[in-house]
């Protein structure tokens, strides 16, 4: 490392920008990780989100890709940058483009001239007062501000529907700040509490549409962490900025954070240390009865960040513990100590031995199967913290205050759970899991595969796509990367239209003897060429890897393509930097490899099932809804 390198992490993202950000993306995401002043993130973005840098890191295997588009009704020319390095930090290469000076409406009721190739995941449109207020004639009107206040949530909701349908995407609207200079224009207090109950009339009206519009999510701005929201008043007449930087910095954190989980980036485990973590003191030393939880702080703390936990898990987050002591004291104090407000039945697992806590978690993530970067680590230890970032830098480390008083808050804030949507899966999710130990011990006492998966009684059940299972539709394409077989990730809004062009989509429920393993995959059909039908996509869980489920799921449509008299069902696989395991699946579900495959630029591989011979069901799988329900295309 230069001299230069040593001054800070600015300097040496430029030095990596030189050499090339794909030869050390982890040190990329490292170094944004340490910037804390709203400028300095700003000038992270401007170095990592050009074109060139966002192909380095995209190629390098390690970062995602999304794309987002900005509208505003004042100017946020600070804000694109700060979103790319907050998600950069994230392993999220963002390609944004910004619509002009309050060009919101006009943008979106002219086409889209300048965001409509972008083609965006995300749309972000940042409103403050002027948005609303430039409609009203007279200001210290009331009756006037009343009635622009009560019908500014439906007019926001018609732009809403007109940009999905230009745009697509998730749309991000966010409840309007009122600004100081707006109050103060009321000399009376009746008059300013009147103008306060009107305004938040409106923003509980705004926060409203995110219940009644699946693609529409409402950013509260009352709850951001910031210490301002005005722009500097010569800021605001030079530049017509409305929003301070550190404003716009918790706004892009917040927007990343929706990002991220459309990206199906949620975080599923958080793996919590126990001494001086989950309670004061170390128990080995204290005993039981000398630990310190509930009560007067400190013990107040360590309680408030149980219950922080408790709730994430009756959430569908997987609550796990890896501590370093010994497992008899570690268990009775869990199981005995009153004032614990986790229970032992609300912990998937606990791991506590003397092993290196990245061996631990990396086991966890392999019985859960899933990804070390779907877990966070929460220990109060700084070494701990720093060896688990260096042995597995993919796993979020949430950094602790030395005060236990602020651990709950830290935690909240940084462990990356966040959902667009909260389904039923996610809320059985730690049942789900504590049903496979019970498998993993079936099969570990079974003489052969086949006779496990008999064992099983799986029982599968295909379902059409409604309104009762649309939202865990729209997740499994966002989140799931592994069964992924193109990597196309539709929302709600593209299945509608496909489905108004006459394509199908469909979900599939597993259960077997230990219980629901919930809607476990997606499947898109699209009308092909000739009467035949085309596989989307399909997309399965990794709760049920190993089951012959995709097979049975395939099956069915072939076997429902023949009855509807399709000519053939046509299929394609694209690889990703996940799905490889899974190139060999169409081939083994009986398709032919089309060879003439020039107009792929991507590596993606045609396949064609002429419907001859369907190939038989997996046996140990009864389908109680299967062909049946899939309708003709």
């Amino acid at each position: 490392m230069t001299t230069a390198d040593r001054r800070g992490p600015i300097p040496e993202l430029r030095a990596l920008k030189r050499a090339g950000l794909g030869t050390d993306p982890g040190r990329v995401r490292a170094l944004i990780a340490e910037l804390t002043d709203p400028l300095d993130l700003e000038a992270a973005g401007r170095l990592v989100g050009g074109a060139k840098q966002r192909t380095a890191l995209t190629e390098s295997g390690s970062f995602r890709e999304t794309r987002i588009a900005f509208l505003a009704s004042s100017t946020i020319d600070p804000l694109p940058p700060m979103v790319v390095a907050a998600l950069a930090r994230e392993g999220v290469a963002a390609a944004t483009r910004a619509a002009g000076f309050d060009q919101w409406q006009l943008e979106v009721l002219t086409g889209a001239p300048e965001l409509g190739d972008l083609e965006p995941r995300v749309v972000s449109c940042l409103l403050d007062d002027r948005a609303v207020l430039s409609a009203v004639a007279d200001p210290l009107d009331l009756e006037l501000v009343e009635r622009r206040c009560a019908g500014f949530a439906a007019e926001l909701a018609e732009w809403a529907h007109a940009c999905r349908g230009t745009l697509g995407g998730t749309v991000v609207l966010n409840t309007v700040p009122l600004s100081p200079l707006a109050r103060a224009r009321h000399v009376d207090y009746a008059g300013r509490a009147r103008l306060a109950s009107a305004w938040h009339r409106m923003n509980s009206d705004i926060l409203a549409l995110a219940a009644d519009h699946a693609s529409v999510v409402v950013v509260d701005t009352a709850g951001l962490d910031t210490p301002t929201v005005a722009a500097d008043d010569r800021m605001r007449h030079i530049a017509g900025q409305a929003f301070s930087p550190h404003f716009l910095r918790a706004y892009a954190e917040e927007l990343t954070r929706v990002a991220r989980a459309e990206l199906g980036l949620a975080r599923k485990c958080l793996v919590l240390d126990l001494d001086n973590t989950l309670w004061g003191g170390v128990v080995g030393d204290d005993g039981v009865g000398g630990i310190r939880v509930g009560g007067a702080y400190p013990g107040s703390a360590f309680s408030e960040l149980q219950g922080l936990a408790r709730d994430l898990g009756r959430q569908g987050v997987i609550l796990a513990v890896s501590s370093k002591n010994d497992p008899d004291i570690a268990e009775e104090a869990i199981t005995t100590h009153p004032e614990m407000v986790l229970a032992r039945e609300d912990l998937v697992a606990v791991r506590a031995d003397w092993r290196p806590k990245p061996d631990n978690v990396a086991e966890l993530a392999r019985e859960l199967n899933i990804g070390t970067d779907a877990m966070v680590f929460v220990d109060d230890n700084p070494a701990e913290r720093e060896l688990m970032r260096h042995a597995l830098p993919e796993v979020t480390v949430p950094e602790m205050p030395a005060d236990p008083s602020g651990y709950a808050l830290s935690v909240a804030r940084a462990a990356g759970v966040d959902l667009l949507r909260l389904t039923r899966e996610d809320r059985g999710r730690a049942d789900m899991y504590r049903a496979q130990t019970g498998r993993e011990q079936l099969r570990a006492g079974s003489d052969n595969l086949e006779g496990y998966l008999h064992a099983l009684e799986s029982r599968l059940s295909l379902e059409p796509l409604d309104e009762l299972n649309s939202a865990r539709v729209v997740q499994l394409f966002a989140k799931t990367n592994q069964f992924n077989l193109t990597g196309r990730r539709y929302g709600a809004e593209e299945i509608a239209r496909i489905t108004g062009r006459g394509g199908g989509f469909y979900a599939a429920r597993l259960s077997d003897r230990f219980g629901d393993n919930g809607l476990i995959a997606a499947l898109a059909l699209l009308p092909g060429d000739g009467g035949a039908w085309e596989i989307g996509n399909i997309v399965m869980s990794c709760r049920v890897f190993s089951r012959d489920v995709e097979h049975a799921i395939v099956g069915s449509v072939l076997r429902a393509a023949l009855r509807h008299g399709a000519s053939a069902v046509t299929a394609s696989f694209t690889r990703t930097d996940r799905n490889a395991k899974f190139a060999g699946f169409y081939p083994e579900a009986g398709f032919t490899e089309v060879t003439d495959t020039a107009g792929a630029t991507d590596g993606t591989r045609a396949f064609h099932h002429d419907l001859a011979q369907p190939p038989p069901l997996p046996a140990w799988i009864t389908i109680t809804r299967g062909e049946e329900i899939i309708d003709a295309l």
